[in-house]
């Protein structure tokens, strides 16, 4: 069992609370047991992973976790990433306070342009979403809604940050996200993509059309940007040539909502209308 907190193991992990190391490594912090399990269920095995017997076995959902990482076929595919440690040394090598008992670190995914069902896909483009709990609320979010893809601009947050990740509830693992990419790049990915570059629409406080007057039923491109200062000049020139800009329209004083608010709305509108058109 680890049970410093100076133990190597741990310092390693703790190192990828810094961008610069998960950049490096190539790896992101995932803490709990929802999210590792998240993890598991989506066929991948953590690079590293401590875990606390007493602390996982308080309930039904961490006694299965327990289950899953002792898999002895498991063991022998991946062996010695699995290790059993003091609660001391967890706390340390975690972000938050409470990690339940088990802290790892997973690979990022290596995501191919997913297939498009129906010339219906949804992507979602994040342009200079810089704050980390709205940035985890929309991936969830996304998913959710059945996006597609999620490109975020390089300004945005980085989505591998653990309030991120935390925020995301597990769509880290399941939804194909392409962070840092320049305008160039996210016009070929939404071409990859089969959604023609004349279908994406920025959100932007003061624009005369409502969201829900647009077609979501045909592939499309929503582009939710940064709140305080509305869509990047990039964002601006490209919705310009495509669908235009939309609104949410307020009926009290609030001047907007936040990118996350903001893009549950839109995107769940989305999804009614393609539900309403479904069969």
């Amino acid at each position: 069992m680890i049970e410093s907190p100076s133990n190597p193991i741990v310092k390693d992990l703790q190192a990828l609370n810094a961008a610069k190391r998960r950049r490096e490594r190539g790896l992101f912090l995932v803490e709990g047991v929802r999210l590792v399990e998240d993890g598991l269920g989506a066929g991948l095995w953590p690079q590293v992973c401590l875990y606390n017997e007493e602390s996982l076995r308080r309930t039904e959902r961490g006694r299965n976790l327990l289950r899953l990482l002792r898999d002895p076929r498991a063991a022998q595919d991946h062996r010695g990433s699995v290790q059993e440690a003091s609660e001391r040394a967890i706390q340390a090598a975690a972000n938050t306070e409470h990690p339940q008992g088990v802290v790892a670190a997973f690979a990022m995914p290596k995501w191919d342009i997913p297939a498009t069902a129906e010339g219906r896909a949804l992507a979602l483009v994040c342009d200079n979403i810089q704050d980390p709990g709205n940035m985890g609320t929309i991936l969830r979010t996304a998913e959710a809604a059945g996006v597609v893809a999620v490109i975020l601009t390089p300004e945005s947050a980085d989505i591998y940050n653990p309030k991120v990740v935390r925020a995301g509830m597990g769509a880290h693992f399941r939804l194909p996200t392409f962070p840092d990419q320049p305008w160039a790049n996210i016009e070929a990915l939404l071409t990859k993509l089969s959604i023609p570059l004349s279908r994406g629409y920025a959100t932007d406080a003061g624009a005369p059309h409502a969201y829900d007057t647009v077609d979501w039923t045909v592939p499309s491109t929503l582009i939710v940007s940064n709140e305080a200062h509305g869509p990047s000049p990039a964002a601006r020139a490209y919705a310009e040539r495509a669908g235009g800009f939309i609104s949410i329209p307020m009926q009290g004083h609030a001047e907007s909502l936040n990118a996350a608010s903001a893009a549950a709305i839109i995107l769940f509108e989305a999804a009614r209308q393609r539900r309403a058109t479904a069969g």
